[in-house]
């Protein structure tokens, strides 16, 4: 077990309002995506309690330290297990998430685990963000998040068409960036702890061009 007010300070120093509905919410997140990943490898089975709770949600809502995305439209790209989408749509009800994966068996278990938590205004989408991108047809999202995806060219003409004017698209970085470095990334937030160092990283749309 975690030493349950250590990470509500962390939740209160990210600008939580609420931190202990938030670790209720969290606690069940945690618990269904336990069951979900026994069934199927959406992270690694050998994740450690604390691993859950730091290197995964805390992580994922970093983001928060940052931006405000209340009443934004936000895209989690590559969101395998929920992550960072689903902590961020329990902290921060009034955003609109999309959470993005092409592997079905992954999206399968993201809607039904947004549907066990009942989520409002969070869908799930099964695709290629190649191929997501011609499906939506315009673009809508504020921001896109992305996580645990590598930059490849491929992504550049897909992301551009999907973010909305002004919209920024919003990495997850540790040491290395250099998948990111030519599309001139700005530093949101360092973030050094014991559980590991992370960079939360912006790119303009008007960038990925």
């Amino acid at each position: 077990m975690i030493d349950k007010q250590s990470f509500l300070n962390e939740l209160r120093e990210l600008g939580i309002s609420d931190p202990e509905t938030l670790y209720s919410a969290l606690e069940n997140y945690q618990r269904i995506l336990k069951e979900k990943n026994e069934l199927i490898n959406l992270i690694s089975r050998q994740t450690s309690e604390e691993d859950f709770w730091y290197k995964h949600f805390l992580d994922s809502l970093l983001v928060l330290k940052c931006l405000d995305l209340s009443g934004k439209k936000v895209l989690d790209f590559g969101s395998g297990g929920g992550l960072p989408g689903i902590p961020i749509k329990l902290a921060t009800p009034g955003c609109s998430m999309t959470l993005l994966d092409s592997v079905h068996k992954k999206a399968a278990a993201m809607t039904e685990m947004v549907s066990e938590l009942g989520l409002k205004d969070c869908t799930v989408a099964c695709a290629r963000v190649e191929d997501y991108a011609i499906d939506v047809h315009f673009p809508i999202f504020d921001y896109i998040l992305c996580r645990a995806v590598k930059m490849e060219p491929r992504f550049e003409e897909p992301l551009f068409s999907l973010l909305a004017a002004g919209g920024k698209l919003i990495c997850y970085k540790a040491q290395s960036f250099e998948d990111i470095e030519g599309y001139r990334p700005q530093t949101l937030l360092i973030h050094d702890a014991e559980w590991g160092s992370r960079k939360i990283m912006s790119i303009r749309k008007k960038d990925l061009k």
